[in-house]
């Protein structure tokens, strides 16, 4: 999320507000402890002022889970609502600690601060997150592509590899061969690059019909079945030595003792298929942690406007 000149606007917006909320905040508060005063009360007409745009803040805040869910509704940008949820978050914390005395009171009042407090601290995690873990992951994931996608292209990149294998070691057994026009251009000879979806592959190598396995290629059926192919998995979540890259690098040297230098092209471009899907299973731990705060933060709104709802109700009917 970059800071643009509509997030320069709502920022100088909200310290703006907080300056003019705070400076009469202060003086009012000053006059109303005076000896002789009054005293400070949320009930006064400016406590409650303080209180009923808070919670408009709040309520507008909440309004983002509707604005994502009705989205044909022509009720502006999507970043738009974003940013202002962002910015009015954070000034509305202020403001109703203000409508507090600057106190967290007792009972349902405290409960509320509290609360409001970890909404607060969970939602600036949350931009944080989505600021840092981005980059990270056009850094460390060049094949990135959609998540919705993550699996599909999974599947693409084993069959890939199941056709890699059965061309120079025969039929595979207990895979299914792969339709001809996902793995071989026309003409089926040559090489090319295959694009799956929005990622380019690496790997797509010259295609042809089978001969039967080649000279010492039971070494590598075998290492394709037991380590790389449960590996190209999209359901994999078990632990491979091809999960992480010193892992795989061992593994694949390895590899290459038992099996002739002929096939050694073969395992160099398994070794590619396992790099990809080493950066998808990445992409996808990335995502999970940049949506896992939301779990915290969305819940515990909602559950913040209901009691507040519930507080300014009990608030007027006592007074």
């Amino acid at each position: 999320m970059l800071i643009d000149r509509s997030h320069k606007a709502w920022a100088t917006f909200s310290i703006v507000a907080l300056l003019l909320a705070g400076g009469y905040f202060g003086f009012y508060y000053y006059t109303a402890t005076q000896p002789g005063g009054p005293g400070w009360s949320s009930q006064s007409w400016t406590g409650l002022a303080y209180g009923i745009v808070g919670f408009g803040m709040m309520i507008f805040c909440g309004l983002l889970g509707v604005r994502r869910r009705v989205r044909i509704w022509r009720l502006g940008k999507g970043q738009s609502w974003l940013r202002a949820h962002i910015w009015l978050g954070l000034l509305a914390f202020p403001i109703i600690y203000f409508h507090a005395g600057m106190r967290f009171g007792n009972n349902l009042t405290l409960w509320l601060m509290i609360l409001f407090a970890i909404v607060l601290v969970s939602g600036i995690l949350g931009v944080i997150l989505q600021n840092i873990l981005p980059h990270s992951l056009l850094m460390r994931v060049p094949a990135e592509t959609t998540y919705e996608q993550v699996p599909h292209v999974i599947d693409c990149l084993r069959t890939e590899a199941d056709s890699m294998v059965s061309k120079v070691c025969g039929q595979l057994g207990n895979v299914a061969a792969a339709p001809e026009s996902e793995l071989m251009p026309s003409g089926g000879m040559g090489g090319t690059i295959k694009t799956v979806g929005p990622v380019q592959g690496k790997i797509m190598r010259s295609r042809a019909r089978n001969t039967g396995p080649l000279e010492g290629a039971a070494p590598l059926k075998q290492f394709y079945l037991a380590e790389v192919q449960p590996f190209l998995r999209p359901e994999f979540k078990g632990k491979s030595t091809l999960a992480t890259q010193r892992g795989a690098v061992a593994t694949f040297a390895h590899a290459r003792t038992l099996v002739p230098e002929p096939l050694h092209e073969t395992l160099k471009d398994l070794e590619s298929v396992c790099e990809e899907r080493r950066q998808l299973a990445v992409q996808v731990n990335l995502h999970e942690w940049l949506h896992c705060w939301e779990f915290i933060h969305v819940p515990l709104s909602y559950a913040l406007l209901v009691m507040s709802a519930v507080h300014a109700t009990i608030a007027t009917l006592k007074y």
